[in-house]
């Protein structure tokens, strides 16, 4: 209810600022034209014109009058208070150096979470009808009860709803099968796109540069093309009318569009009229209730809409259909296209996707930093704050309130956090490129670009963040008596002593804790790269065919003698690639969900596959499945050779088993074992090559398999990967969260040590006296420091005790979706805090020992 409520800080503001007899007439009028704007436009438009109307009014005719001579006195007080600012910031320089820095580098990280977080919420707000369209989903739910949320659903769904929904203004079905080769004078242009229904345009606020948006979708064999696909294309962006083919079908241009815009989760290249594969023998399929894996349905509902409408309707087309399925059912799920960018997680997202829990992790990591760096301000300001006693007793003896030298103290803290916005943000140019290319996701999604809101927010933030940072030691220096203060009594800040040790604790107990993260995903990602799969990856090549022959490109690599063996694919097993259908044994009712690749005779032994029962495939026959353990052991079946010859219905095809192997891990650490089958089928063109590599020179190796391709294919490069990289590149993921924890671990640990480095100067300071004559009393320099290095042990010792615990049992929760976890003992736990504690006592011991060694005679002489 609140997001549709009138933004509160601006009517806050006009409240303040306006005339009591203007006020609740200006107010009624905004709001009556905000609830309206929201009805006709949306919230986030009707949000942004209320703004602005907001700051249209205020001018000189509604304003409340100002007293002059108040403000001036408030602006002759502002402008002394930043004077004394610059003048303690100058006069202590290395103090507010390492004030600056230290707030400087944690900014930098606050500014990058700004401008992600506002990129990442900003996706598809582009769209006229955001608040109207919503996105129908599915979850799958077997005959056991294992159930998957999709983001994809059947074009079934949306042919049935488009037939018996009236009520909506909009229904568009799309099918992301249209990707591949465009051929244009014998010239192949890759590329990515989408089937769609007519009415794309009509729902979606992508807008065309020619070409009518109405029409350019309603016939068969049309086309949409972007502007930067038609100037690769044909060199030239007036082409409507011009056509193209891909692979037998040829299309007619009927439009060129304006590139989607790169905060849109729907993303393509060209779009293709559904109507084009409707009535093709070849993609029937595609509009049976039981085929929702590659196909989407939108739904634009009309103003002033009840989406209980919907979901009545959708349960009743679900119970329909359902009832004619016998080994699963699906269920409707109702996304707001709001809210679908960031996303929660569900299977064959359309586009790029990046998930709300790592965003999550993003701001708490920041946060974290954040008040590192807050509380390192405030421990290195009260550690200086008795170079400033006399000033503050000598304020308050001639009148000045708390109020006012807490706003001076404040004043300062915010005057800094501007300098080190300046600092920041040259970090922030730094280092947006290393956070953009952190992962795949990132890479697809993030630009971090500078608008005028964004930098609005970095302003807005560096006053807060001076707010936050300069309270703790404003509120204790403004209780400095100015009667001890003036007498000369020793101001130890007993009181204060309690709260800064609590600061430096949990200082550490954020470091320790992220140094204690980074050690665990190191663990875990270096366990995923050495993970036993049960078969050979080692000098394994999987080269795409891009569609070319493979008779042809497989006679051409066996010539080459650094390959010993080629097999074929359809798929690269543990690379998170997964493909199922239901099986089941002929004759019986119950199925089982089983993962498959379809391979040649050639791909098990090339990987090494142990077949315990059976023989391997024959060269003829397409009826062939070769199962795993947990196949057999799904069916109950306790003996493999009782499973050799039993037909098993898949994929709509009966099938004989003819082999069992060994279990092995097709998926990666985050599955466990699930039945699998492996599949033969001749006549299938193979998606990949698997190529068995023996040389002294892989390099010259590539060189002689790249000229073997271009003579065959000269309009693809050679798409070779090793197998090894394609499963590092997998977990690249997890390489980028060690990365990021690494990274701000550091800064966390960098700020904490100067944290402590204020602390220790602190106490050395306000116990120099007790020193020195511990010293004339005979105490040795090492009796000194055992002495100022004891108040910080229990500091230490709370923060592993809370820290290291707490990080094991956060990263338990953030990895429950891996199924195999790296083994850790104890022992390893505190490796994150050794080094911490190491770097701790080498910060005490010097200016513990700076603080013995100094000549008594000088300390009690200016006493």
């Amino acid at each position: 209810m609140s997001h549709h409520q009138p933004p509160k800080t601006l009517t806050r503001l006009l409240q303040l600022i306006c005339r009591e007899e203007f006020y609740e007439e200006l107010q009624g009028d905004l709001e009556e034209r905000y609830y309206r704007d929201v009805e006709e436009k949306g919230t986030s438009k009707a949000r942004r014109k209320y703004n602005l109307e907001m700051i249209r009014l205020i001018r000189p005719s509604v304003i409340k009058s100002p007293t002059i001579s108040k403000s001036m006195n408030q602006l002759s007080m502002l402008r002394n208070y930043t004077v004394v600012a610059f003048r303690n910031i100058k006069r202590q320089k290395l103090f507010s150096a390492i004030n600056i820095i230290g707030l400087a580098i944690s900014m930098a990280v606050g500014l990058i979470t700004i401008s992600f977080i506002t990129e990442m919420e900003s996706y598809d707000e582009f769209h006229t009808n955001l608040n109207r369209l919503y996105r129908i989903g599915t979850t799958r739910t077997n005959h056991i009860n294992d159930s998957n949320d999709y983001a994809s659903t059947s074009l079934l769904l949306g042919d049935r709803l488009e037939e018996e929904y009236a009520a909506a203004d909009q229904v568009v079905s799309m099918f992301k099968g249209l990707w591949g080769d465009l051929n244009k004078d014998e010239k192949l242009f890759n590329f990515s796109g989408l089937y769609t229904s007519h009415n794309f345009f009509e729902a979606f606020s992508f807008t065309l540069k020619s070409g009518n948006p109405q029409t350019a979708l309603a016939e068969p064999n049309s086309m949409v093309i972007t502007e930067d696909l038609a100037m690769k294309v044909f060199g030239s962006i007036d082409v409507v009318g011009e056509t193209v083919k891909k692979g037998n079908l040829v299309f007619t241009i009927t439009g060129i569009a304006n590139n989607p815009p790169k905060n849109s989760h729907i993303q393509f290249d060209a779009l293709a009229s559904l109507a084009t594969i409707r009535n093709m023998e070849e993609y029937e399929y595609l509009f049976e209730w039981n085929t929702m894996w590659s196909s989407y349905v939108y739904v634009m509902l009309p103003q002033n809409h009840n989406i209980t409408d919907l979901k009545i309707i959708l349960d009743k087309i679900v119970t329909d259909e359902n009832s004619k399925m016998e080994t699963f059912s699906m269920n409707p799920n109702i996304d707001a296209m709001a809210d679908i960018f960031p996303g929660d997680g569900q299977y064959n997202q359309l586009g790029n996707m990046m998930q709300k829990s790592y965003i999550k992790q993003v701001i708490i990591l920041a946060l974290i930093v954040l008040f590192s760096a807050c509380f390192n301000y405030a421990n290195l300001s009260i550690a200086r704050s008795l170079k400033r006693a006399k000033e503050i007793g000598i304020r308050k003896v001639i009148g000045a309130r708390k109020s006012q030298l807490f706003n001076q103290f404040v004043l300062e803290a915010i005057v800094v956090a501007f300098i080190s916005l300046v600092f920041a943000f040259g970090l922030f140019v730094i280092l947006r490129p290393s956070f953009i290319a952190l992962d795949y996701s990132t890479i697809k999604t993030t630009t971090l670009e500078l608008t005028p809101q964004i930098i609005l927010y970095f302003v807005a933030f560096a006053i807060l963040i001076g707010a936050l940072a300069g309270m703790i030691p404003s509120a204790l220096m403004t209780k400095f008596s100015p009667l001890a203060v003036l007498k000369g009594i020793s101001m130890r800040g007993d009181r204060g002593i309690s709260i800064r040790k609590v600061m430096v604790a949990v200082q550490f107990t954020l470091s320790i804790g992220l140094a204690t993260l980074v050690y665990l995903t190191y663990q875990q990602y270096q366990f995923a790269l050495n993970f036993d799969l049960g078969f050979t990856t080692n000098n394994i090549l999987n080269v795409d065919l891009h569609g070319n022959k493979p008779e042809v490109l497989r006679s051409a690599f066996e010539q080459l003698p650094e390959v010993k063996m080629v097999s074929h694919s359809s798929l690269i097993p543990s690379t998170g690639n997964l493909n199922s259908d239901e099986a089941k044994i002929v004759g019986e009712i119950d199925s089982i969900v089983t993962y498959s690749n379809y391979v040649d005779a050639n791909y098990l032994q090339n990987f090494d596959h142990e077949l315990i029962a059976g023989e391997n495939f024959r060269e003829t026959g397409d009826d062939q499945m070769i199962v795993n353990e947990t196949f057999l052991n799904a069916f109950g079946i306790k003996n493999n050779q009782d499973a050799l010859g039993k037909r098993i219905t898949y994929y709509d095809r009966n099938r004989t088993i003819v082999g069992v192997v060994k279990d092995f891990h097709y998926g990666t650490i985050y599955n466990t074992i699930k039945p699998f089958a492996f599949l033969h089928k001749p006549e299938l063109q193979p998606e990949y090559f698997n190529l068995k590599i023996q040389s002294t020179n892989i390099l010259t190796t590539l060189d002689k398999l790249d000229e073997v391709w271009s003579e065959i294919d000269p309009h693809h490069e050679f798409d070779g990967t090793f197998y090894d990289v394609q499963i590092q590149g997998f977990y690249k993921h997890m390489e980028a969260k060690m990365k990021m924890y690494g990274l701000l671990a550091v800064i966390a640990i960098s700020i904490s040590m100067l944290g402590l480095l204020g602390m220790v100067i602190y106490t050395t300071e306000s116990r120099i006296k007790e020193l020195t004559i511990r010293k004339v009393l005979g105490a040795s320099v090492s009796n000194l420091i055992i002495l100022v290095g004891s108040n910080f042990s229990w500091i230490f010792l709370f923060a592993t005790a809370i820290s290291i615990p707490a990080s094991y049992y956060l990263y338990q929760q953030l990895s429950n979706s891996i199924a195999h976890k790296a083994p850790l003992n104890l022992f390893e736990l505190i490796y994150g805090a050794i080094p911490i504690i190491a770097i701790s006592l080498l910060v005490i011991l010097s200016q513990s020992l700076k603080a013995a060694q100094t000549n008594p005679a000088e300390t009690l002489r200016n006493d």
